[in-house]
């Protein structure tokens, strides 16, 4: 991102964030760290190694993670109504204004969104959530897309940051786990954005860390790679060499 458009930013939490690394700290529902009191843990582990801001889901965690750091904190809500099977053409991160709301109160400095192209469960456009979110809740928007011309719609409906979190995850840009981010979304992000571009998702080397911020964003989320030890267990097992032949 260019330092004009960091500069351009009115929103405190959204400069605090600049340059930093902020970790994702969460938890499905059913797996055994789903629970506030496992997430101020990790949140807490996070911060003493260098967090600089952290991205929490649910309310009750961020209400728990609130009273224990002052640092940023990009709140979201998930519909766990929705299986993971739909989720692929359903808006499921932070849907509604009324979704947003609760995670002000709870003590959100950022309010993250599905900022895709898909249609939103409370009938509002996006557009019209983000400006509710601005004048009744006084807070910056980060939009989650899966593509460029979403990062420009999302842009032109009002958000604050875009950020490549929904990347590999919609119909339109589906991709296997192990394929990591890219960088030539957020290279045609960062160059014609002029607002914060955040790389976040599929984050796995600390590489692919340093490369987003020489092509110029303005911070990096990770979040399983740090936070999700079954899945960093489960990347382990699949090196051992019989578990590679059982697969070819």
């Amino acid at each position: 991102m260019s330092t004009t458009a960091s500069d351009g930013c009115k929103w405190p939490a959204v400069k605090q964030v600049a340059g930093e690394l902020i970790v994702s700290c969460q938890a499905s529902t059913g797996e055994p760290l789903c629970s506030p009191e496992h997430i101020l843990a990790l949140a807490l582990s996070a911060i003493n190694g260098g967090a600089g801001a952290l991205r929490l889901e649910g309310v009750d965690n961020i209400k728990l993670v609130r009273t224990k750091t002052k640092l940023p904190i990009i709140g979201l809500t998930k519909d766990d109504t929705i299986p993971p099977s739909e989720r692929l053409k359903k808006v499921y991160i932070t849907g509604s204004f009324a979704d947003a709301e609760s995670l002000a109160v709870a003590g959100a400095d950022i309010i993250a969104l599905d900022a895709t192209a898909r249609p939103r469960p409370d009938g509002l456009t996006l557009k019209e959530q983000i400006k509710k979110i601005h004048d009744h809740l006084n807070l910056p928007v980060w939009a989650d897309v899966a593509t460029f011309s979403e990062g420009v719609a999302a842009r032109e409906a009002g958000a604050d940051v875009i950020s490549s979190t929904m990347y590999g995850y919609t119909e339109e840009t589906v991709l296997p786990p192990e394929h990591g981010p890219s960088f030539e979304l957020l290279k045609d992000l960062c160059q014609h954005m002029d607002c914060p571009v955040i790389l976040e998702g599929r984050v796995w080397h600390p590489d692919e860390v340093t490369r987003a911020f020489d092509v110029g964003v303005h911070a990096v989320v990770v979040g399983s790679a740090i936070t999700r030890p079954q899945l960093i267990t489960e990347r382990f097992v699949k090196a051992i060499p019989a578990r590679k032949n059982e697969r070819n």
